[in-house]
């Protein structure tokens, strides 16, 4: 009777064991869900970038982290964020929530609070003064989604820091009025000057910067849309590199 006990008994801690271990492997996934969770939300957040409207800066096919909490938290699912305490610095490539039509878009900060932004002939002025810019030369093929021949780089200035972009020969921005970017706003454009939609489309004009969702940190993936095998179509160089 007395071995009968102890077996009883041995299969029932056993039991208890398994019972335990198993409420423990769902808490440490239900943890490690909830903390992936809180990152995406508040965090930091992978964006893929569709389209050409950042070249040279951003290639169709990037993937950038986004550092979300440096302007707010913005929930999943929604238009704006639900609270605010920052905004972006001119120059940033920020992350919104486009008004036209609600769909998150890539684009440069040109100008925040309190600037006047006008442009004309194709030069863009800020308070004033007219962004300085230099042409480098023609645009790199492996840096276009459709190949266009009269395309060319500039660098532009912007608070002494220069960036690149790109536009053709043929066509420029259209003109804007002046625009004083109202209090908690800002100006936004596309580097591709040509095929960007951006605050010189009324229907988004100067945004929110509740809609915005976070700054571009760096690439940490970038694939071509040319034929080839998964590991022929990535852009090596690209990988690792800082967003400016």
């Amino acid at each position: 009777m007395s071995k009968e006990r102890d077996k009883a008994a041995s299969r029932g801690a056993n039991e208890g064991r398994k019972g335990d271990g198993w409420k423990s492997n769902v808490l440490t996934i239900g943890g490690a869900l909830l903390l992936a969770l809180f990152i995406r939300i508040t965090l930091f957040e992978a964006f893929a970038i569709d389209g050409p409207s950042m070249e040279p800066s951003l290639l169709d096919g990037d993937r950038v982290v986004v550092a979300k909490y440096p302007f707010g938290l913005f929930l999943p699912f929604t238009h704006e964020a639900v609270a605010n305490w920052g905004g972006p610095d001119p120059g940033d490539i920020i992350i919104l929530h486009s008004p036209a039509d609600n769909e998150d878009i890539v684009k440069r900060v040109i100008g925040v609070s309190g600037d006047e932004i006008l442009i004309r002939d194709g030069k863009i002025s800020r308070n004033g003064k007219v962004l300085q810019t230099a042409e480098l030369g023609p645009c790199n093929k492996d840096e276009q989604r459709s190949i266009d021949p009269t395309c060319r780089v500039y660098t532009e200035v912007l608070d002494g820091t220069p960036h690149r972009i790109s536009h053709s020969k043929h066509d420029f921005p259209l003109d804007r009025l002046p625009l004083k970017i109202p209090e908690g706003h800002v100006y936004v454009l596309g580097d591709h000057r040509d095929s960007s939609n951006d605050s010189r489309n009324p229907l988004i004009g100067a945004v929110s910067n509740s809609r915005i969702k976070g700054k571009a940190l760096f690439i940490y993936m970038s694939w071509t849309n040319k034929p080839g095998s998964l590991l022929e179509r990535i852009r090596w160089s690209r990988v690792g590199s800082s967003v400016d």
